[in-house]
């Protein structure tokens, strides 16, 4: 395909180009630059009249779309939720599991990993994102606590041998005992570590970041608030110079203030944007579930019968969109131009709630 996006505001590693153009040939880019600037071309123009203009947007943490949750074992129902998210500019993703009885959780690794391999998903299937059981009853969150386990790495490593190779992301709660042992054995093994749903203290979380884990899930969320005198794992990731930190970036999860505390104390090649989006992103029906726990859509927010936070039906072009007003504007890493994975990009509405 050969075209030449026009009049658009660019999203680029450090800044964001305003009125500028892409030059696209044979799939690939060619030139970004002002529109002003352009080189003479015989390519289609398309004016996106100050629209954005964002590489294809890569998700670590997908639990579902499209009204199908990551827990279906069939490949065919699991592609249902990368086209999902691949509508809303979304063309790399991990899919995460909840806690679920081994056996099931074994199913739905072997399932991601036969998609995975295959390629032949609507787009790029990563991997898999564990996350727990190895997590802490009292932060766990919408996840069933009767699936939690203590760190166990036996069952862990026939969790990575089910995945064949396609095991991404384990979330772990640093406090629990034995936890040292599985962060050892990830890292060895080329799978990321994350601290997570985890009542730690501020201590145990810098422990778990010195012994390998580099990456937070959705923080602030599922961990104990911080406190000035009591600042716990969220304290320990900010002050951190080497964790990266998810953030689900709607005001349902984490409010406007302390996203910008996040950007500024890490700096925005440490804030990964992520979803969390559940089965009702995309779904015709406002009644879904997650895993075994139904979940609504009340007022914009999944929840559950009990009114817990259950996920998001954020879209990454959302978050995206509602990065830029976080000034100064630095891309995250979910959208950085190494991850130009969409040959055009995608153009989205500074103002609408889903891509053009």
């Amino acid at each position: 395909m050969d075209c030449v996006f026009t009049h658009c505001s660019v999203v680029l590693e450090r800044e964001i180009l305003r009125d500028g153009a892409v030059d696209v040939r044979n799939g690939v880019i060619a030139w970004i630059g002002e529109t002003s600037g352009m080189p003479a071309h015989n390519s289609k123009d398309i004016d996106l009249g100050g629209f954005l203009l964002a590489p294809g947007y890569v998700d670590l943490h997908v639990h579902g779309g499209g009204g199908v949750d990551s827990t279906i074992a069939e490949t065919g129902s699991l592609d249902t939720i990368l086209k999902t998210h691949a509508a809303y500019g979304t063309t790399s993703m991990c899919l995460a599991l909840y806690p679920a009885d081994p056996e099931t959780t074994k199913r739905c690794l072997s399932s991601i990993s036969s998609l995975a391999s295959s390629g032949d998903g609507s787009t790029r299937l990563l991997g898999s994102y564990l996350i727990g059981p190895f997590i802490s009853p009292s932060r766990c969150g919408v996840h069933g606590i009767d699936f939690l386990r203590e760190p166990d790495l036996g069952l862990l490593a026939d969790f990575a041998n089910a995945a064949a190779g396609w095991l991404r992301i384990v979330t772990i709660a640093p406090e629990l005992p034995g936890s040292d042992s599985l962060v050892d054995w990830l890292s060895r093994a080329g799978i990321v570590p994350a601290i997570g749903h985890t009542s730690s203290t501020c201590e145990q979380a810098e422990h778990a970041i010195r012994r390998g884990c580099r990456l937070v899930t959705h923080l602030f969320n599922g961990m104990k608030p911080f406190h000035h005198r009591d600042p716990n794992a969220a304290g320990a990731v900010l002050t951190s110079d080497e964790a990266v930190a998810e953030i689900v970036l709607c005001d349902s999860h984490v409010h406007p203030s302390a996203a910008k505390l996040a950007f500024r104390a890490l700096g925005a090649d440490r804030v990964a944007l992520v979803t969390s989006a559940t089965s009702l992103l995309g779904c015709s029906e406002d009644n879904c579930s997650m895993g075994d726990t139904p979940i609504s859509l009340v007022a914009g927010v999944a929840r559950t019968a009990s009114g817990l936070l259950a996920g998001s039906v954020l879209t990454m072009a959302d978050a995206v969109r509602t990065s830029t007003s976080l000034p100064p504007f630095v891309a995250p890493r979910s959208y950085r131009p190494a991850f130009w994975a969409s040959p055009n990009g995608l153009a989205v509405s500074p103002s609408a709630s889903t891509p053009t």
